[in-house]
C-alpha cells in the first residue's frame, strides 16, 4: 500500500512539474515586463491568466518565454492580445512543415517570427535579408493572415479586481479600491 501511494505521488509530481516550471517562467516574464514598462506595472501584474500555453511545445522554456514576453508587451502597449504570437506562428508552421514543404513566403515568415520570438536563440538563416527584400510584402500579408487565423478569441485581460495585495504583500495597486489601505480581501 505504501509503495502504491509513493508511486502515485511520484506520478503526480512528474505531471505537475512542467506546470510549476511554466508558472515560474510566467512570473519571471511578468517581473521583467514590469521593469521594462514601469508605468503599466499594475496591469502587467494582473496579466498572469493571459500566459496560458497554447501548445505542448511551450514546455520548452525559451518558446514559452517568447510567447509570454510578446503578450506582456502587448498589454503594456495597450494592444490586442488575441492575435497569435510569433512563437505560436513558429510552432504552427513547424507542425505544418511535417506534412508538406513550406513555400518561400511561409519559410520567410517562420524565420521572421523566430527572430521576433526568440532573439536570444538565433538560427543560421543566411538568406533571410534577401528573402525579406524579395518577398517582404508577401511575408507581411502572410503574417497578418496567420496572426488572425490563429487568434485566441478568449485571450483577453478582462476586468481586473485587486484587494491591494500582490503575492501576500500590501501594495498601492491602481486597481485596488483603496490602494493606500492594503486591505487583504483576497
Amino acid at each position: 500500500m505504501f509503495t502504491e501511494l509513493t508511486d502515485l505521488i511520484d506520478d503526480v509530481h512528474r505531471e505537475l512539474a512542467p506546470v510549476f516550471d511554466m508558472m515560474e517562467w510566467a512570473e519571471d516574464e511578468i517581473s521583467a515586463a514590469r521593469r521594462r514598462h514601469p508605468a503599466h506595472a499594475d496591469t502587467l501584474h494582473h496579466s498572469f491568466a493571459l500566459l496560458t500555453p497554447t501548445s505542448d511545445r511551450m514546455r520548452t522554456e525559451f518558446v514559452y518565454r517568447g510567447h509570454a514576453r510578446e503578450l506582456l508587451d502587448r498589454v503594456a502597449q495597450g494592444e490586442d492580445t488575441r492575435p497569435a504570437t510569433a512563437a505560436e506562428i513558429v510552432l504552427a508552421f513547424c507542425h505544418a512543415s511535417q506534412t508538406a514543404p513550406l513555400n518561400t513566403t511561409a519559410t520567410g515568415l517562420v524565420f521572421r517570427m523566430w527572430q521576433e520570438a526568440f532573439p536570444d536563440t538565433p538560427v543560421d538563416i543566411d538568406d533571410q535579408e534577401h528573402r525579406e527584400q524579395l518577398y517582404g510584402s508577401s511575408i507581411d500579408d502572410a503574417e497578418a493572415d496567420t496572426r488572425a487565423r490563429l487568434a485566441d478569441s478568449s485571450r483577453v485581460l478582462g476586468t481586473i479586481e485587486c484587494g491591494g495585495w500582490h503575492h501576500g504583500e500590501p501594495v498601492a495597486c491602481s486597481y485596488a479600491p483603496y490602494p493606500h489601505l492594503g486591505q487583504n480581501t483576497a
